[in-house]
């Protein structure tokens, strides 16, 4: 038992030294991939920071030139002199012009902007969440054991939305608020340089703030997303579970622990919503003290001779200006701080692989060949939790051909046995093999297609009956014909014939149209047309009337015909007829034998059997 650890370690590792690009991030994989929405967007960004540099000149050159009939500067007019005379007599209208000029090429980078943004932030919310979707499929069963449904639902749906909010923010600060912050302050230094000190010396205060607010609202932030995920999961139970919640009366404990649960969630967001407010006010306070500050010393510079009206006319332009990519960091910074903390949850789960849960497949793993000889499970134990086994040392091999039979009362692990052998879960300790190979040894996709299993819930679709028997066999498309062969053996066709649409008929989850026993026949239907060589029913007439048994049970026994068959059942006669029936309890085996040898030993078997008998 020792040695199979082990190896089921060392092909853990080998697994996950295996896995590429298990570290980079998703999001920015998406971006290299929209690289040329990215760029134009770049660009209409750079415009518009361009544009807030040169937008305050003209009017600079009309105040000073045309109203105030300054005399130009010297450069100026020796760089222009061939146009000089010409550009002096329509300075006004070649001002006006170009005030015009600056609105349009703001008016086209923000059209651009708005267009690429919005065009970038579907994509790559879209990508995101099929990856992460195809990601969470491709996962073991295990994981849904270790998350609750209403959480993936959470992150697949509202994180990858909220991601949209980090690309824009990346991309607004990068190309526009930088920019216009650095070039600004370039050209506020070269107009004053005292005052320009001035204005940065509001910076350290801005700093500081966003980093004591930003890590509180972060963390209260995941609270929330928590909460709400805990509100998804139990509103998704409850759905499911409707009927019982009414006939047990338990409406009102239901409504309080939605109430708890609503109210966390609720404290939450208003403890983010109250230091956003904090983080904003201080934001605008510190800003408007700053622009008063900088008026006073800006008339004191004017008065000193420093600068010219003009000039402080640029100047309280560019006061404007700058403020706004400081303003836009505040803004985004918050925005950008909620959306880290969802990619943040959604990296969490693109970075769990197969391995991390238990089920690894090896670079070695070669396709399982056609099931010839056995299935031994020798010494076999496993539990969902380390350390926490629900089966144990289970020992039993079963002859191609042959039909086993696991009964037991339950939670004895007669289920748990079922899904090992498709690899739902790899086991803990000892091995399982078929045909004198390790089950860990062969591709997951290889088993899938020599194993096929009949749940315990009838599992439908939301598509049309047509479409949920074809799943079965989902590597080549199945023609008309062969559905409707598989829907006969299955005892399925003629009240398929009898719904509105016939084999075109879809189906709705919880749908009302089908009684327990024909949906389990459509999951039949499913097992003929994948003709798999090893079939797993799992309590298959669990929840039926005897009319309906009798149907399923006739549809089962064509099924298994010349094929290797293991039932899982508490309905003793479902397994009457097997060729070995395995008792469990505790998760170990206490009888082995056929009906027959188990009934004479007069134990647990017999037990059950005269119970059910009502001997």
């Amino acid at each position: 038992m020792t040695s199979s650890s082990e190896n089921n370690t060392d092909n853990s590792s080998a697994s996950h030294d295996e896995t590429p690009d298990a570290n980079p991030s998703q999001l920015g994989r998406i971006l290299r991939e929209e690289w040329r929405l990215l760029f134009g967007l770049s660009v209409a960004l750079v415009v518009q920071a361009g544009v807030s540099m040169i937008q305050p000149w003209p009017l600079k050159i009309i105040f000073d030139h045309v109203i105030l009939d300054k005399p130009a500067p010297e450069t100026y007019v020796n760089l222009l002199s061939p146009y000089w005379d010409v550009i002096s007599e329509n300075l006004l209208i070649i001002m006006i012009a170009a005030l015009i000029g600056v609105a349009l090429m703001n008016g086209v980078g923000l059209y651009i902007q708005n267009i690429t943004l919005t065009k970038l932030s579907q994509k790559v919310v879209q990508k995101l969440r099929v990856r992460l979707f195809a990601h969470v499929l491709e996962l073991p069963i295990a994981h849904f054991y270790k998350m609750a449904p209403g959480e993936v639902i959470e992150r697949i749906t509202t994180d990858t939305d909220d991601t949209q909010k980090l690309v824009e923010g990346v991309s607004v600060l990068a190309c526009r608020s930088f920019p216009t912050f650095i070039g600004i302050t370039a050209i506020m230094f070269w107009v004053d340089w005292q005052l320009a000190l001035i204005t940065l010396g509001i910076a350290p205060v801005l700093v500081w703030g966003t980093y004591f607010f930003g890590i509180r609202i972060k963390r209260v932030t995941r609270q929330k997303r928590r909460h709400e995920s805990e509100v998804t999961s139990m509103t998704e139970v409850a759905a499911k579970t409707h009927k019982w919640i009414k006939l047990l009366g338990l409406e009102e404990d239901e409504i309080e622990r939605m109430e708890e649960k609503s109210r966390r969630s609720r404290d939450a967001a208003v403890e983010a919503g109250s230091w956003q407010g904090y983080y904003t006010s201080m934001t605008n306070v510190v800003l408007a003290a700053g622009s008063a500050v900088l008026l006073l010393f800006g008339v004191q510079s004017i008065q000193a001779g420093r600068i010219t009206p003009g000039a402080l006319l640029v100047f309280m332009s560019y006061l404007r200006s700058l403020y706004k990519p400081i303003r836009e960091f505040t803004k985004y910074f918050i925005k950008m701080t909620k959306a880290m903390a969802c990619n943040e949850r959604i990296e969490a789960i693109m970075a769990i692989t197969p391995c991390d849960l238990g089920v690894c497949e090896t670079p070695e793993a070669d396709p399982l060949p056609t099931f010839k000889k056995k299935i031994v499970f020798d010494q076999v134990s496993f539990g969902y939790e380390p350390g926490n086994d629900i089966i144990r040392d289970i020992s039993f091999s079963i002859e191609k051909g042959q039909k086993i039979g696991l009964v037991g009362d339950s939670g004895s692990g007669k289920s748990t046995l079922l899904n090992l052998i498709p690899r739902f879960f790899d086991v803990a300790g000892g091995s399982l093999k078929i045909d004198d190979r390790d089950l860990r040894s062969f591709t997951l996709e290889s088993i899938k297609k020599q194993v096929v299993m009949v749940p315990q819930e009838a599992v439908l679709f939301h598509t049309s009956v047509f479409e949920n028997i074809a799943v079965g066999r989902p590597e080549e498309a199945p023609t008309e014909v062969e559905i409707r062969q598989a829907a006969e053996k299955a005892n399925a066709h003629d009240f398929i014939l009898e719904l509105p649409d016939g084999y075109e008929t879809v189906l709705e989850a919880g749908d009302t149209q089908l009684s327990g026993g024909q949906a389990k026949r459509i999951l039949i239907a499913r097992a003929f047309l994948r003709d798999a060589g090893i079939v797993l029913l799992d309590e298959p007439t669990s929840g039926l009337d005897p009319a309906s048994e009798s149907l399923v049970m006739e549809a089962f026994d064509r099924l298994s015909e010349q094929k290797t068959l293991i039932v899982s059942s508490h309905r003793l006669p479902i397994v009457l007829n097997a060729d070995l029936i395995i008792v469990l309890r505790d998760g170990r085996i206490i009888e082995r034998g056929t009906h027959e040898e188990l009934l004479e030993k007069n134990g647990v078997y017999a037990g059950f059997w005269q119970e059910q008998m009502g001997m």
